[in-house]
């Protein structure tokens, strides 16, 4: 979700397992923080953990960040089990902030990450599950504590931006669901995960969203939005002159609120697995691919398409 966020491209045409910062992420390319600094925000990437990981020190250079800080930037951070805490994490966003003009803030916290079975270091045990799902992985209450915490840090930060002067917009976006077992999901579901449907499935890999902001912004609830699309959103509600590419996106979320590789969301509200997509939906498609792979050529899972060639892509068919 990150490549997604920053780029506003979409995993939807990687191969499955690939890593967008390693393998897609390349110098020069356009990407919110690009734009943020091109408007003279100071703009840097934080993520209280090793640095080596998944190519991000290149990926964030490449993606036009000034400044990146990682685990060692972090001074006597509190650790919850082995991890920094979101609260130690949350306090470097707001001494950073009080001493620039005007910030572009990209931070990816580490206090939650998996897995949930190494000890309850500074993580008191609240959460108790009913004995079935306890059953089904022993590990979950643990990522529910975690999640106690997060909120508890949560609310120290939006209480402090709430009574900072200058006007802050901070969006808060899960990056991925937590990898309990399948025995867990099914037993929430009360069915086998192969039974699921097309909305259900999407429903499980949904992820919680916020914007908020310490000044007047228009209130919505229920939104329904593809990471592709959070990017733009962000630049339209913080006032960044919004790119090309960016004005393309507001357009095809018109059509296509949500584009994932488990399934798409339509402006109707319906949830819809590729087949179901009508030709319309499936141009958009085509076009969102073209421009991914920079107007020219894809290879993927989804064969090879040319612009002007004669074979086509599953979208553009």
């Amino acid at each position: 979700m990150e490549f997604e966020y920053l780029t506003g491209f979409s995993s939807l045409f990687q191969p499955p397992h690939t890593v967008a910062y390693q393998l897609y992420v390349e110098e020069g390319m356009p990407s919110l923080a690009a734009l943020a600094k091109s408007q003279g925000y100071a703009t840097t990437a934080f993520h209280p953990y090793k640095s080596s990981g998944w190519n991000r020190v290149l990926a964030y250079d490449y993606l036009d960040f000034d400044r990146q800080m990682y685990e060692e930037d972090v001074p006597d951070p509190v650790l919850i089990r082995t991890y920094i805490s979101d609260q130690s994490d949350y306090e470097m966003i707001w001494q950073s902030t009080e001493v620039e003009e005007s910030t572009f803030f990209f931070n990816v916290t580490m206090q939650n990450h998996s897995g949930y079975a190494q000890g309850w270091n500074n993580l008191p045990r609240t959460i108790q599950l009913p004995n079935y799902l306890k059953a089904a992985d022993r590990t979950a209450e643990q990522f529910l504590d975690l999640m106690r915490e997060s909120d508890k840090a949560l609310e120290k930060l939006i209480t402090y931006y709430s009574q900072c002067g200058e006007p802050t917009l901070v969006v808060f976006f899960g990056d991925h669901q937590p990898p309990l077992t399948n025995a867990f999901y099914e037993a929430l579901y009360g069915k086998k995960l192969s039974e699921r449907t097309t909305e259900e499935v999407m429903r499980q890999y949904a992820v919680p969203f916020f914007i908020w902001a310490n000044y007047d912004i228009e209130e919505r609830q229920d939104v329904v939005v593809s990471p592709n699309y959070l990017g733009a959103l962000t630049a339209d509600l913080a006032g960044l002159p919004m790119t090309g590419y960016m004005n393309f996106l507001y357009q095809m979320y018109q059509e296509l609120p949500a584009v994932t590789p488990v399934g798409f969301a339509a402006a109707d509200g319906q949830f819809l697995s590729k087949a179901e997509l009508n030709e319309e939906q499936r141009d958009w498609l085509c076009v969102f691919l073209h421009g991914y792979h920079g107007g020219s050529a894809c290879i993927g899972n989804w064969g090879r398409c040319h612009s002007h060639g004669e074979k086509r892509c599953g979208w553009c068919l």
